[in-house]
């Protein structure tokens, strides 16, 4: 027997809403990001250790979205408040993430978009990212597989860019590579009190000053 599928939003749709409470308060969406635009993505789980790369090199660039009218909403299907991922982000490389992280344990935010809610990807749940515009128009959509995650962060960048229509920017004269170019753009919001450990990342991979 097939089950039915759910029909998912697509580029050109406005976004679905959603009402949520989160640890930064009440969020309806799209009205989160009314007038600015909005990066909506999944993290999984916090076993997953890819993809918890990949959201720390999101919240990594929260202050270049911020600089761009671009907002961050973070989908987690884990309990926040029992293995809060930010606070994971915090201590070990000193990210200090503003946006508000959805606690989506009974998976319906993830089942209305589509998005990734586990280690085991069965489609339609295959929706890592979607880029939102100030009118609450889906622009963009990441589906999974990926690339590398430096690779998905730089692509990320310019589609971004593309859609806001602004020049791409170049890579910084002493970065050689897009994860020497991760290490050394990032200004990361280290706060007194407190000494990232480097335990996802290699020394002298992140600028932390």
């Amino acid at each position: 027997m097939l089950l039915e599928q759910p029909l998912l939003p697509n580029s050109g749709d406005i976004a679905l809403y959603f009402e949520v409470q989160t640890q930064k308060g009440l969020v309806c969406f799209p009205e989160f990001s009314k007038g600015s635009w909005c990066v909506f993505f999944a993290h999984p789980a916090n076993f997953t250790s890819a993809w918890r790369m990949y959201s720390n090199f999101l919240a990594m660039k929260e202050r270049w979205l911020h600089e761009r009218n671009t907002k961050l909403l973070v989908l987690s299907n884990e309990s926040i408040r029992q293995n809060d991922w930010s606070d994971i982000v915090r201590r070990y490389i000193g990210i200090f993430l503003k946006a508000p992280v959805i606690e989506d344990r009974d998976n319906q935010i993830a089942t209305l978009y589509g998005m990734s809610s586990g280690r085991r990807i069965t489609p339609p749940f295959h929706r890592l990212l979607y880029i939102i515009d100030p009118e609450g128009i889906i622009r963009q959509i990441v589906h999974r597989p990926l690339p590398s995650i430096q690779t998905a962060l730089a692509d990320l960048e310019l589609e971004l860019e593309r859609l806001q229509g602004a020049a791409p920017a170049a890579l910084p004269a002493q970065a050689q590579t897009m994860e020497q170019f991760l290490a050394i753009s990032e200004q990361s919001d280290v706060r007194e009190g407190y000494k990232p450990k480097p335990a996802y990342f290699l020394p002298g991979k992140i600028n932390m000053n």
